[in-house]
């Protein structure tokens, strides 16, 4: 495939992975120097069930390359026999017979791999092994990424929960201000009404931010193998800033990728599985021997005169079968060109998640900036509103509009934080868990 010579620049023509160059883990999530974060992401690599059962399947996978690697040594079995038969003798006068066997038989059968089958059949398995490693890999940096952004969502919670903490104090002191007022005739009964549906609007938002808080615990708990009944974190109000990354990212790093790396993987096994389908047009060499014991009395069983052996060669070559094989080898075709395509959709999905992680980093970061300067003037025409409502100069209604939009930047700035945590996951996942 062609790919760019970095994201959002000019191009280069793709090279191959040389054995050694595999990137080894890396702790990522330790970047953002947050304990308890990383505390939950190495919980869940050791106790997530889908991790749990990835393991599994890898065992399986390397038990099955095993198996296939086992086809490059002969076959030998060894048995024992004893029995007794009673037979019609068929002469004149009939009668029967009862005789007895006893038999120590040791079979030898061995294919040789002339047209490369086996090597294929190992290949296959070994490729299919590799493969299912790095999805493996992929699932603990997926689940790692999910845990991280679950925790950054978790954490834009509780900023928001004392962003409202602080809204409600300030709302309930201006509610008993002008309960006072009110008392004594200095306000209508519209700005203490107003002034009641700001408190419990503002409660009802904290209520429901309390739910979110709940949910995002519970799916924590899952992530990491836990019940989701009696779970809790502590709450944490910071959002830091997202740990600094590349401005131009190589696209060698998409090597990194352990999704890429299985895709082709895949594409290997199935390359070598067509090797196997074409052998099976050819004839087979086999060579195969016997021998072992055997006698007509238990006594006699180890004497020399009861070693019997024999030795021989067989070939066999298809020949009414034509059309299964080639239909077989068809399939294998096709199913190489399937994830031939499956490789090539994957590496063009990581270089958009790449672009699309990088660029939108960039644009958050941007947008930050206006926020925060959004911020600091809501909060300075909040408190000027506030003291020319105390001389008598604006009505409470311009104290509201003012303190509403105050929350709204907070919440804003506190969102637009957030989703620069997440992107910022969101790159070091599609980064390979490294740059």
């Amino acid at each position: 495939m062609v790919l760019p010579a970095s994201f959002s620049q000019g191009g280069v023509q793709w090279k191959r992975q040389v054995p050694g160059a595999r990137p080894s883990p890396q702790q990522w999530w330790r970047l953002y120097q947050d304990e308890t974060l990383s505390a939950l992401v190495e919980r869940a690599l050791a106790k997530n069930q889908t991790i749990v059962a990835a393991v599994a399947r890898l065992r399986q996978a390397r038990e099955m390359s095993n198996v296939a690697r086992s086809q490059y040594f002969p076959d030998v079995n060894v048995g024992t026999l004893a029995e007794r038969s009673k037979t019609r003798l068929r002469m004149p006068g009939g009668g029967t017979t009862t005789a007895d066997n006893f038999a120590v038989p040791v079979d030898f059968r061995y294919e040789l791999d002339v047209w490369g089958k086996v090597r294929r059949q190992v290949e296959a398995a070994a490729a299919s092994e590799a493969a299912t490693g790095e999805s493996f890999n992929a699932l603990r940096l997926s689940v790692a990424g999910e845990v991280a952004q679950t925790y950054w969502a978790l954490r834009a919670v509780d900023a928001n929960r004392a962003v409202l903490t602080r809204t409600l104090e300030i709302r309930r002191k201006a509610l008993d201000l002008l309960t006072k007022r009110h008392d004594v005739g200095n306000i209508s009964g519209l700005d203490l009404s107003r002034a009641e549906t700001e408190v419990a609007t503002a409660e009802a938002e904290r209520i429901r931010l309390d739910q979110d808080r709940i949910l995002l615990v519970n799916a924590l708990a899952v992530l990491t193998g836990a019940t989701a009944t009696g779970s809790a974190l502590a709450e944490r109000t910071e959002l830091p800033m997202p740990p600094a990354v590349p401005v131009t990212v190589p696209s060698e790093v998409l090597r990194q990728r352990p999704d890429i790396r299985a895709a082709e993987r895949r594409v290997a096994a199935a390359n070598a599985d067509i090797g196997v389908a074409s052998a099976a047009f050819y004839p087979s060499f086999s060579i195969h021997a016997s021998s072992g014991l055997d006698a007509a009395h238990l006594n006699d069983l180890f004497n020399a005169s009861s070693l019997v052996w024999s030795i021989g060669a067989s070939t066999l070559t298809p020949v009414t079968r034509y059309k299964l094989l080639q239909a077989q080898r068809n399939a294998a075709v096709a199913a190489h060109e399937a994830v031939s395509a499956e490789y090539r959709q994957t590496v063009l999905e990581s270089i958009r998640e790449v672009e699309n992680a990088l660029q939108g980093g960039s644009i958050l970061e941007r947008r930050q900036v206006a926020q925060d300067k959004a911020l600091a003037s809501a909060r300075k025409t909040f408190e000027l509103s506030v003291k020319r409502f105390q001389a008598g100069l604006v009505s409470f209604l311009d104290v509201v509009d003012a303190e509403r939009t105050r929350l709204d930047a907070e919440k804003a700035a506190n969102a637009i934080r957030a989703e620069r945590l997440a992107v910022s996951v969101s790159l070091i996942k599609a980064l390979g868990g490294e740059w």
